[in-house]
Protein backbone atom coordinates (compact mmCIF):
# COMPACT_ATOMS: atom_id res chain seq x y z
CA UNK A 1 0.00 0.00 0.00
CA UNK A 2 2.86 2.48 0.61
CA UNK A 3 4.66 1.56 -2.39
CA UNK A 4 1.19 2.00 -4.24
CA UNK A 5 0.62 5.61 -2.42
CA UNK A 6 4.14 6.42 -3.52
CA UNK A 7 3.54 5.76 -7.13
CA UNK A 8 0.16 8.32 -7.15
CA UNK A 9 2.14 10.87 -5.60
CA UNK A 10 4.68 10.44 -8.44
CA UNK A 11 2.03 10.38 -10.78
CA UNK A 12 0.72 14.23 -9.48
CA UNK A 13 4.05 15.31 -8.96
CA UNK A 14 5.18 14.65 -12.86
CA UNK A 15 2.08 15.71 -14.66
CA UNK A 16 1.95 19.35 -12.47
CA UNK A 17 5.61 19.63 -12.95
CA UNK A 18 5.07 19.66 -16.60
CA UNK A 19 3.55 22.74 -16.44
CA UNK A 20 6.80 24.49 -15.52
CA UNK A 21 8.88 22.92 -18.69
CA UNK A 22 7.75 25.60 -20.78
CA UNK A 23 10.54 27.40 -22.03
CA UNK A 24 8.27 31.02 -22.29
CA UNK A 25 9.18 33.01 -19.06
CA UNK A 26 5.83 32.52 -17.78
CA UNK A 27 4.95 32.06 -14.05
CA UNK A 28 3.27 28.89 -12.63
CA UNK A 29 2.62 27.70 -9.26
CA UNK A 30 1.68 24.31 -8.78
CA UNK A 31 0.86 22.02 -5.52
CA UNK A 32 3.15 19.23 -5.16
CA UNK A 33 3.58 17.13 -1.94
CA UNK A 34 1.61 17.28 1.39
CA UNK A 35 2.91 19.77 3.75
CA UNK A 36 5.08 18.05 6.34
CA UNK A 37 2.80 18.89 9.10
CA UNK A 38 0.10 16.94 8.30
CA UNK A 39 -0.90 13.73 8.94
CA UNK A 40 -1.32 10.38 6.91
CA UNK A 41 -4.74 10.69 7.96
CA UNK A 42 -5.79 14.42 7.54
CA UNK A 43 -3.74 14.33 3.96
CA UNK A 44 -5.45 10.76 2.55
CA UNK A 45 -9.12 10.36 3.76
CA UNK A 46 -10.23 7.47 2.00
CA UNK A 47 -8.72 8.20 -1.13
CA UNK A 48 -10.92 5.44 -3.12
CA UNK A 49 -14.04 7.61 -1.67
CA UNK A 50 -13.51 10.88 -1.49
CA UNK A 51 -14.94 13.25 -4.02
CA UNK A 52 -11.45 15.49 -5.77
CA UNK A 53 -11.64 18.31 -7.62
CA UNK A 54 -8.58 19.46 -9.79
CA UNK A 55 -8.61 22.90 -10.67
CA UNK A 56 -6.74 26.00 -12.62
CA UNK A 57 -6.94 29.13 -12.16
CA UNK A 58 -5.47 31.03 -14.97
CA UNK A 59 -4.70 34.42 -16.31
CA UNK A 60 -5.06 34.64 -20.52
CA UNK A 61 -1.83 36.68 -21.97
CA UNK A 62 -2.39 40.40 -23.28
CA UNK A 63 -4.55 40.53 -25.91
CA UNK A 64 -4.67 36.77 -26.06
CA UNK A 65 -8.15 35.52 -24.75
CA UNK A 66 -9.55 34.89 -27.71
CA UNK A 67 -6.66 32.60 -29.12
CA UNK A 68 -6.32 30.90 -26.01
CA UNK A 69 -10.24 30.02 -26.32
CA UNK A 70 -10.14 28.72 -30.02
CA UNK A 71 -6.90 26.74 -28.26
CA UNK A 72 -9.64 25.38 -25.46
CA UNK A 73 -12.10 24.26 -28.46
CA UNK A 74 -9.70 22.06 -30.08
CA UNK A 75 -9.11 20.30 -27.14
CA UNK A 76 -12.02 19.92 -25.46
CA UNK A 77 -13.64 16.68 -26.46
CA UNK A 78 -9.91 14.79 -25.26
CA UNK A 79 -9.89 16.26 -21.91
CA UNK A 80 -13.70 15.42 -21.34
CA UNK A 81 -13.44 11.62 -23.10
CA UNK A 82 -11.69 9.25 -20.45
CA UNK A 83 -13.90 7.56 -17.98
CA UNK A 84 -12.50 8.78 -15.03
CA UNK A 85 -13.21 12.23 -15.01
CA UNK A 86 -17.47 13.00 -13.76
CA UNK A 87 -17.32 16.63 -15.28
CA UNK A 88 -15.57 19.90 -16.33
CA UNK A 89 -16.73 23.47 -16.50
CA UNK A 90 -14.92 26.26 -16.89
CA UNK A 91 -15.82 30.25 -15.88
CA UNK A 92 -14.74 33.41 -17.07
CA UNK A 93 -14.10 36.26 -14.02
CA UNK A 94 -17.25 38.74 -13.91
CA UNK A 95 -14.57 41.19 -13.87
CA UNK A 96 -12.30 41.09 -16.70
CA UNK A 97 -9.47 42.66 -15.36
CA UNK A 98 -9.17 40.97 -12.27
CA UNK A 99 -6.80 37.64 -11.96
CA UNK A 100 -7.70 35.15 -12.30
CA UNK A 101 -9.00 35.60 -15.43
CA UNK A 102 -10.32 32.05 -15.56
CA UNK A 103 -11.38 29.14 -13.89
CA UNK A 104 -11.25 25.89 -14.84
CA UNK A 105 -12.18 22.98 -12.78
CA UNK A 106 -12.42 19.06 -13.15
CA UNK A 107 -14.44 16.66 -10.19
CA UNK A 108 -13.38 13.37 -10.20
CA UNK A 109 -15.13 10.37 -7.78
CA UNK A 110 -11.42 9.95 -5.98
CA UNK A 111 -8.60 10.09 -5.97
CA UNK A 112 -7.20 7.58 -7.54
CA UNK A 113 -9.50 8.27 -10.40
CA UNK A 114 -7.74 11.91 -10.95
CA UNK A 115 -4.42 10.06 -10.49
CA UNK A 116 -5.47 8.06 -13.62
CA UNK A 117 -6.76 9.98 -16.00
CA UNK A 118 -3.74 13.15 -15.03
CA UNK A 119 -1.46 9.59 -15.74
CA UNK A 120 -2.88 9.33 -19.63
CA UNK A 121 -0.67 10.32 -22.34
CA UNK A 122 -2.99 12.86 -23.79
CA UNK A 123 -4.22 14.51 -20.89
CA UNK A 124 -0.29 15.42 -19.56
CA UNK A 125 0.19 16.64 -22.95
CA UNK A 126 -2.55 18.78 -23.21
CA UNK A 127 -2.12 19.82 -19.58
CA UNK A 128 2.10 20.61 -19.87
CA UNK A 129 0.52 23.11 -23.32
CA UNK A 130 -1.49 25.16 -20.90
CA UNK A 131 1.58 27.45 -20.29
CA UNK A 132 1.85 28.15 -24.03
CA UNK A 133 -1.35 29.92 -23.93
CA UNK A 134 -1.69 31.62 -20.46
CA UNK A 135 0.68 34.14 -18.93
CA UNK A 136 -0.13 32.88 -15.28
CA UNK A 137 -1.77 29.21 -14.36
CA UNK A 138 -1.69 28.20 -10.58
CA UNK A 139 -3.19 24.32 -9.94
CA UNK A 140 -4.72 23.12 -7.04
CA UNK A 141 -6.02 19.93 -5.70
CA UNK A 142 -9.18 20.04 -3.09
CA UNK A 143 -10.74 16.79 -1.36
CA UNK A 144 -14.62 17.12 -0.74
CA UNK A 145 -15.14 18.08 3.28
CA UNK A 146 -19.14 16.69 4.68
CA UNK A 147 -19.09 20.57 7.10
CA UNK A 148 -22.03 21.78 4.17
CA UNK A 149 -23.48 20.70 1.39
CA UNK A 150 -26.55 22.09 -0.62
CA UNK A 151 -26.92 20.41 -4.44
CA UNK A 152 -29.39 21.25 -6.86
CA UNK A 153 -28.25 19.90 -10.36
CA UNK A 154 -27.54 22.34 -12.73
CA UNK A 155 -25.42 24.23 -15.15
CA UNK A 156 -25.76 27.28 -13.16
CA UNK A 157 -24.48 30.66 -14.36
CA UNK A 158 -22.55 32.05 -11.62
CA UNK A 159 -20.12 31.01 -9.27
CA UNK A 160 -18.64 32.31 -6.31
CA UNK A 161 -15.68 31.30 -4.59
CA UNK A 162 -13.69 31.78 -1.39
CA UNK A 163 -10.12 30.98 -0.86
CA UNK A 164 -9.09 30.61 2.36
CA UNK A 165 -6.06 30.26 4.66
CA UNK A 166 -6.94 28.85 8.32
CA UNK A 167 -5.59 31.01 10.93
CA UNK A 168 -1.80 29.44 12.53
CA UNK A 169 -3.05 26.51 14.51
CA UNK A 170 -6.49 27.73 14.03
CA UNK A 171 -8.51 24.98 11.45
CA UNK A 172 -9.95 23.31 14.53
CA UNK A 173 -11.18 26.50 15.46
CA UNK A 174 -12.78 27.44 12.05
CA UNK A 175 -14.07 24.17 11.72
CA UNK A 176 -16.14 24.48 14.79
CA UNK A 177 -17.35 27.94 13.58
CA UNK A 178 -18.79 27.18 10.14
CA UNK A 179 -20.26 23.88 11.92
CA UNK A 180 -22.06 26.12 14.27
CA UNK A 181 -23.15 28.68 11.09
CA UNK A 182 -23.79 25.97 8.24
CA UNK A 183 -27.45 26.27 8.44
CA UNK A 184 -26.96 29.89 7.93
CA UNK A 185 -25.09 29.72 4.69
CA UNK A 186 -27.38 27.00 2.62
CA UNK A 187 -30.85 28.27 4.10
CA UNK A 188 -31.40 31.08 1.40
CA UNK A 189 -33.19 29.93 -1.58
CA UNK A 190 -31.36 32.01 -4.23
CA UNK A 191 -28.27 29.91 -3.31
CA UNK A 192 -28.82 26.72 -5.49
CA UNK A 193 -25.78 24.98 -4.52
CA UNK A 194 -22.57 25.27 -2.01
CA UNK A 195 -19.62 22.50 -1.11
CA UNK A 196 -16.79 23.34 0.96
CA UNK A 197 -13.26 21.06 0.19
CA UNK A 198 -10.06 21.39 1.56
CA UNK A 199 -6.35 21.20 -0.27
CA UNK A 200 -5.26 17.59 -0.50
CA UNK A 201 -1.68 19.27 -0.09
CA UNK A 202 -1.97 21.90 2.82
CA UNK A 203 -1.08 24.15 0.95
CA UNK A 204 -2.35 27.69 0.26
CA UNK A 205 -5.09 28.25 -0.30
CA UNK A 206 -6.16 25.83 2.40
CA UNK A 207 -9.92 25.66 1.54
CA UNK A 208 -12.16 26.08 -1.34
CA UNK A 209 -15.69 27.20 -0.97
CA UNK A 210 -18.40 27.10 -3.84
CA UNK A 211 -21.43 29.08 -3.92
CA UNK A 212 -23.48 28.25 -6.82
CA UNK A 213 -26.09 30.57 -8.12
CA UNK A 214 -29.15 30.83 -11.44
CA UNK A 215 -28.65 34.20 -11.59
CA UNK A 216 -26.47 37.59 -10.80
CA UNK A 217 -29.41 38.99 -9.54
CA UNK A 218 -29.33 35.90 -7.48
CA UNK A 219 -26.20 36.25 -6.20
CA UNK A 220 -26.36 39.64 -5.54
CA UNK A 221 -29.57 38.93 -3.71
CA UNK A 222 -27.85 36.33 -1.46
CA UNK A 223 -24.82 38.71 -1.20
CA UNK A 224 -26.73 41.47 0.74
CA UNK A 225 -28.88 39.37 2.55
CA UNK A 226 -27.99 40.69 6.66
CA UNK A 227 -27.23 37.18 8.07
CA UNK A 228 -24.73 36.45 5.01
CA UNK A 229 -23.23 40.11 5.41
CA UNK A 230 -22.99 39.11 9.20
CA UNK A 231 -20.88 36.09 8.21
CA UNK A 232 -18.98 37.84 5.84
CA UNK A 233 -17.94 39.99 8.49
CA UNK A 234 -17.55 37.25 11.41
CA UNK A 235 -14.83 35.92 8.62
CA UNK A 236 -12.38 37.99 8.88
CA UNK A 237 -12.36 36.97 12.65
CA UNK A 238 -12.20 33.10 11.74
CA UNK A 239 -10.00 32.74 8.99
CA UNK A 240 -6.27 33.98 8.48
CA UNK A 241 -7.40 35.54 5.26
CA UNK A 242 -9.92 35.09 2.41
CA UNK A 243 -10.32 36.41 -0.98
CA UNK A 244 -14.18 36.08 -3.37
CA UNK A 245 -13.80 35.35 -6.85
CA UNK A 246 -17.16 35.04 -8.85
CA UNK A 247 -17.21 33.65 -11.97
CA UNK A 248 -19.61 33.25 -15.06
CA UNK A 249 -20.51 29.69 -16.64
CA UNK A 250 -18.95 29.80 -20.29
CA UNK A 251 -19.98 26.96 -22.55
CA UNK A 252 -16.35 25.01 -23.62
CA UNK A 253 -17.31 21.80 -21.36
CA UNK A 254 -20.88 21.58 -20.74
CA UNK A 255 -21.96 19.08 -22.86
CA UNK A 256 -19.97 15.48 -21.94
Amino acid sequence: MILRLANLFLIIFITLVVFAGCERAQDMVADTMPSTDATMDETMPDMEAVPVKFILLIDYPEGGKDAYIAWVTSVAPTLQAPEEVVRIRSYDNEDPEMSPNRLVEWEFNSFLDMATYLNRSEIAAILGDIPNHTSVTTAHTFIERSDYSKGEEGNWQIKSILLIDYPLSGKQAYLEWVASVSHITIGPPQLKATTAYDNYYGESPHRLVEFDFASREDADAYEQLEEIMALQVELDNQAGSWVLHTFELRSDYINE
